[in-house]
C-alpha cells in the first residue's frame, strides 16, 4: 500500500498534466458508471412497479413499448446497458493508460498492450451502436415507440474513427516499444 501512495505523490510532482488528465477521466468514468448503474436499477423495478418504466433514465420513456412487447422492452434496455458498460469499461482502461505511463520511458508492453485492448472496443462500441441504431429504425418502422432510446446510444461512426486513430498509435506504440528494448539492450 505504501508504494502505491509513494507512486501517485512520484506521478503527481513528475508528471501533473497526466494526473489532471487522469482525474478527469476519473470522473466521466463514475459518471457512466452511474448512469449505466441507473438505468439497470430502474429496469429491475419496473418490472415489479410498471410507472417506473416512464421515466428509466435521463426522461426516457419506455412504457408503451413495455405494454406493447416485454420481450422488446427487455431487449432494448438490455442494448442500452451494453453499451453504457463498454463505454464505462473504455474509460477504465483510459485510467490504467494514464496510471501506467512514464513520460521518461514512455514506451511499455504494458501501455501498448492496453491501447490495444482500447482500440478493439473503441471499434467494438462503433459496430454495437451502428447495429443498434440499425435495430431501432427497424422497431420504430414497426411501429414501437422507442422515445429517446436510440439518440441515448449516440453515434457509432465516432467510435470507429476513435478506433481506426488507436490502432494506428498502438502501432507506432509497438515499435516504441521495440526500438526502445533494442536501445536499452545495446547501452
Amino acid at each position: 500500500m505504501n508504494t502505491f501512495k509513494t507512486q501517485w505523490k512520484e506521478k503527481w510532482v513528475n508528471q501533473p498534466s497526466l494526473m489532471l488528465i487522469t482525474i478527469v477521466i476519473w470522473s466521466i468514468f463514475i459518471g457512466l458508471c452511474i448512469q449505466a448503474g441507473a438505468l439497470l436499477f430502474t429496469f429491475i423495478y419496473s418490472f415489479f412497479n410498471p410507472l417506473v418504466s416512464q421515466n428509466l433514465s435521463e426522461g426516457l420513456n419506455l412504457s408503451a413499448l413495455q405494454e406493447e412487447n416485454s420481450w422488446y422492452y427487455g431487449g432494448v434496455i438490455s442494448i442500452l446497458l451494453f453499451i453504457a458498460g463498454q463505454k464505462a469499461y473504455l474509460f477504465y482502461l483510459m485510467i490504467r493508460v494514464f496510471l501506467k505511463i512514464d513520460l521518461v520511458h514512455p514506451f511499455s508492453r504494458a501501455v501498448s498492450k492496453l491501447i490495444s485492448q482500447i482500440s478493439y472496443l473503441a471499434l467494438q462500441i462503433g459496430v454495437a451502436i451502428i447495429f443498434s441504431s440499425a435495430l431501432f429504425k427497424w422497431m420504430s418502422v414497426r411501429g414501437n415507440v422507442l422515445d429517446r432510446a436510440p439518440q441515448m446510444v449516440g453515434n457509432g461512426f465516432e467510435f470507429l474513427l476513435m478506433a481506426a486513430l488507436l490502432i494506428a498509435i498502438s502501432i507506432v506504440f509497438k515499435r516504441g516499444v521495440e526500438i526502445q528494448e533494442e536501445n536499452e539492450l545495446t547501452v
